[in-house]
């Protein structure tokens, strides 16, 4: 797949002599652990990024934090790494509706990074981008104690790798299992696994799970809570899986690619003790599409390919929507035969952003509101901090709508921060990086605080 380079900032990091560098380079030091969700107006907030890599280990990028609010929030920042001695602390200042870009390996040698943020107010959302690919994961407020993931290989040409960050004061103890066609695995190794306060470690999938094109994973945090990202490399394209801590009976893909060329499909884990039947019913332009059907045996996982198959048209992006007879987790895999990336089920908030952080814009972008009850929708448009539009719009109950409608153009969202906000938590946004072929990058709005 062809898409432009991340356009990096001349300076990837500011030091205020204001706040002042809380610590050099070779101290250790413990980071707050703040295990809430923020609001705009909250006292302070924290979020959490893992999964970025150095170059050799195919992740390489960086970290754009940003300001949804009028008020100037300050950041207590904290790198971690495997392989590296010791963390670094530095700190600066995001003023009002601003941007700053982070790139953990200017701070630290090392393979596997994780950030932890400490920020004087909420309001603000991170996202951590892959350079080259331009694939994103969402930065989190909390770690948790229960995840899952879907659609991870480990056949030959793909990586499969677990990025664990422990947010915590105290270490942390995970089982790892494994969902795979063939059934349930609990590889000894992979059991009773201890991460220590505020570090991060690796757990090679690949290593255990051989030669798989399509497996989901459970990690159940025994003690503690932990920030999970799984970084899944195919064929050379880099993404990462994010996962969920729920699993779906019921869900939408809005945006599901159908270009020739390209590859669309459906991956699913069940993680619980009863066959669960999964069907997509597919809405594609004019065209009548038959309901696509799997079944998946308990603590097995199962596929849908939507592209290419027969019975599905070349016609643009599609939208699936799937029920499923047990709750399971799903993850939509795109991409091209070379290479595919990965993009789990969105969760819904109340308060949703969506920034252009690569500066190539979006091919499409839309918003679903997720719930039974119509919703009122409130959005902010911002390019460099200036409020360029504004305005509310009604969303019907479990409707999806264009931004690039709702904002008179898709061209508006280039370089831009929009912000939706409703009175429940409701919305869902996904949206498509301008690729060749079209829609098979795919990126998630980001919770707003």
């Amino acid at each position: 797949m062809r898409r432009s380079g991340l356009p990096l900032l001349a300076a990837v990091l500011i030091v205020l002599a204001a706040v002042g560098v809380l610590n050099e380079r070779g101290a250790t030091t413990n980071p707050l652990a703040t295990n809430h969700a923020p609001s705009p107006t909250a006292q302070s907030s924290a979020l959490y990024c893992t999964g970025l890599t150095n170059a050799r280990a195919g992740l390489r990028g960086v970290v754009v934090f940003i300001n949804t609010t009028g008020v100037t929030r300050h950041v207590v920042l904290h790198a971690f790494a495997t392989g590296a001695t010791s963390a670094v602390a530095t700190a600066f200042t995001l003023g009002p509706y601003a941007r700053q870009t982070v790139s953990p390996t200017n701070l630290l040698v090392g393979r596997t990074y994780a950030l932890a943020a400490e920020i004087d107010g909420g309001g603000v959302s991170a996202v951590q981008v892959a350079t080259r690919y331009g694939t994103q994961s969402p930065c989190v407020n909390q770690g948790v104690t229960n995840w899952y993931a879907s659609g991870f290989d480990s056949t030959v040409g793909s990586t499969s790798v677990l990025s664990v960050y422990n947010p915590t004061a105290t270490a942390a103890v995970f089982n790892v299992t494994a969902l795979t066609p063939g059934g349930f695995s609990s590889p000894a190794s992979l059991q009773g696994v201890s991460v220590g306060p505020h570090a991060v470690m690796t757990v090679n999938l690949g290593e255990q799970i051989v030669a798989t094109q399509n497996f989901g994973v459970q990690v159940s945090v025994l003690r503690g809570s932990l920030v999970v990202v799984g970084d899944q490399v195919s064929q050379g394209v880099a993404s990462f899986n994010y996962g969920t801590t729920l699993l779906s009976s019921s869900a939408t893909l809005p945006l599901v690619t159908t270009a020739n060329r390209a590859i669309a499909q459906v991956r699913i884990a069940n993680p619980g003790p009863a066959l669960a039947t999964v069907t997509l019913k597919v809405k594609l332009g004019k065209f009548a599409v038959a309901p696509q059907s799997t079944e998946v045996r308990a603590y097995h996982s199962a596929m849908i390919v939507i592209t290419p198959n027969t019975a599905i048209p070349a016609a643009g992006e599609a939208s699936l929507t799937m029920s499923s007879t047990q709750p399971v987790d799903a993850t939509l895999v795109t991409g091209t035969s070379q290479g595919l990336t990965s993009s789990p089920l969105g969760s819904p908030v109340a308060r949703a952003v969506l920034a252009d952080v690569t500066g190539g814009g979006f091919d499409r972008a839309v918003v679903q509101n997720v719930t039974g009850a119509t919703t009122t929708v409130s959005w902010t448009l911002r390019h460099h901090g200036t409020l360029t539009s504004s305005g509310t719009t009604t969303l019907g109950a479990g409707a999806t709508k264009s931004l690039g409608v709702l904002l008179g153009g898709r061209e508006k969202l280039r370089g831009a921060t929009l912000v939706l906000t409703s009175a429940t938590v409701a919305l869902v946004v996904s949206a498509t990086l301008s690729t060749s072929p079209a829609g098979v990058t795919l990126v998630s709005g980001l919770n707003g605080g």
